[in-house]
């Protein structure tokens, strides 16, 4: 039987080898993503098996992230949102043409509230809007938890962990990861809170499956009515209904304000 040191040194022969084979991808990167799989396996009752399993989860993740590596931030012609759109579309497009409407909605509603925000917020909230549902691509999917598979990839992928982050939180992902039983694996993935993170959510609530523009009222009657009352979405709005009524609230406030000030500036 392996111990725990014989699987620690196992371990980091295979990060060594990732590294160099993937030598597109920097090696903190590699050690982030091998650690966040062998989570998977802490709790493993045959231990000699641990080393292999993990090789084969990361591997399937770093061959899939490496193929679209993002740029490096502010580079202009190869920025983030723009890598987020491109990410996005690769995902969605074919395999969930809702879905794909769906985030090019949420995506045109951020580029109109991130007027509210500096460039660089902005960008943040623009791109967090394009990935936020890319965790239901079938290519992605591994717990079945969109959230969290999608905010999974982008760690591999090298983004920013503000927005994997923010993919990982949105829209109330903590009280339905609860009721799934996957609060500690997005535990890893700090909800940030503030306008930024408001704005994401409100995005969300506000666009319907299709890409149009609703009310929240009428998102989360179609919501409950699509899932149905068993969904665990459904079940934790009771836990975290209030807390996306008020994050929509605080966005709505923001951009009366920011009318009243435009209009206050025209007359």
């Amino acid at each position: 039987m392996l111990t725990n040191a014989q699987i620690d040194e196992q371990i980091e022969q295979l990060e060594g080898r990732l590294a160099r084979e993937h030598d597109r991808i920097p090696p903190g990167l590699i050690h982030r993503v091998v650690e966040y799989a062998r989570s998977r396996f802490a709790h493993a009752r045959i231990l000699r098996f641990v080393p292999v399993l993990v090789e084969r989860r990361v591997r399937a993740q770093l061959d899939l992230a490496g193929r679209s590596l993002p740029p490096a931030t502010g580079n202009a012609a190869g920025s983030l949102p723009e890598w987020a759109r491109l990410t996005a579309y690769r995902l969605l497009s074919d395999a969930l043409p809702r879905r794909w409407a769906h985030t090019q909605g949420v995506a045109r509603r951020a580029r109109e509230v991130g007027a509210l925000f500096p460039v660089g917020e902005r960008e943040v909230l623009v791109a967090a809007a394009w990935l936020h549902d890319i965790g239901y691509a079938p290519a992605l999917a591994r717990t079945g938890f969109h959230p969290l598979d999608g905010a999974r990839f982008l760690v591999v992928s090298g983004v920013p962990d503000r927005i994997c982050a923010l993919v990982a939180q949105h829209t109330g992902a903590a009280a339905v990861a609860d009721v799934l039983g996957l609060s500690d694996e997005l535990a890893l993935f700090p909800d940030e809170g503030g306008a930024v993170r408001d704005a994401l959510w409100f995005c969300d609530m506000t666009t319907s499956p299709d890409g149009k523009p609703v009310s929240y009222a009428d998102r989360l009657a179609e919501l409950r009515a699509r899932r149905g009352p068993d969904d665990p979405v459904v079940r934790a709005l009771a836990v975290n209904g209030r807390e996306r009524t008020a994050a929509v609230h605080r966005t709505e406030e923001l951009l009366r304000r920011a009318a009243l000030v435009l209009g206050a500036r025209r007359g």
